[in-house]
């Protein structure tokens, strides 16, 4: 595996890629509005990978990493989002993501969802894509853990603690998704579509969804 594009992958992943993650909690702020503890957020956490978002966005970035023309795949991940500000999420960080390509790697995408837009800077650059579906995962739930940290008393260690036993879910989704195409997407992450929801009317808030 070439390390030049391992340290990409971190570039492209690290919570400084100006991509605009951090505002957002996938439903997870109107979750803890409703009573979600720290005790079972690794299990919220680790649900939404196996169950939900987490293994719907690998099916995703393998799907559009395929194809030279990801539009179908954009329009899947699209109706797949189950709410308005899951929508707004994908669309907005999948845009600053483009933005990127296009300014820093000279690469002809644009308005694709975040994982439809991974897919195509990994075809594009000929990148590994399992590693980069289990990296992008190990971040998407470190996102969620920081967010978590401003939403309830979980301190650093303990919110590495989390991070690291839900690691290996991370490689196993991403092996689970292998050879499989948007036919097969699935979400049975019922408590948190519905939470995302209910944040469009969570007043106050202090992320986007």
């Amino acid at each position: 595996m070439r390390t030049d594009a391992t340290i990409l992958l971190a570039q492209w992943l690290s919570p400084a890629f100006p991509v605009g993650a951090f505002a957002y909690s996938s439903g997870l702020e109107a979750a803890v509005a409703g009573g979600l503890t720290v005790d079972a957020l690794q299990d919220w956490l680790a649900d939404f990978l196996v169950h939900g978002t987490g293994r719907s966005d690998a099916i995703l970035i393998r799907a559009s990493a395929e194809t030279d023309d990801p539009a179908e795949v954009d329009e899947t991940a699209r109706a797949f989002c189950a709410s308005r500000e899951r929508l707004l999420e994908t669309e907005s960080i999948g845009r600053a993501f483009c933005l990127q390509l296009a300014n820093v790697w000279d690469l002809p995408v644009a308005n694709l969802t975040y994982p439809v837009a991974l897919g195509q800077g990994l075809r594009a650059l000929d990148l590994h894509v399992d590693l980069a579906i289990q990296m992008y995962l190990n971040a998407y739930v470190s996102n969620m853990i920081a967010a978590a940290q401003r939403l309830m008393p979980l301190g650093h260690t303990n919110g590495q603690r989390i991070l690291t036993a839900l690691t290996p879910l991370c490689a196993e989704v991403a092996e689970d998704t292998k050879g499989l195409g948007c036919d097969d997407i699935t979400s049975q992450c019922f408590a948190a579509d519905i939470a995302a929801m209910q944040h469009e009317v969570l007043s106050p808030r202090i992320f986007r969804t």
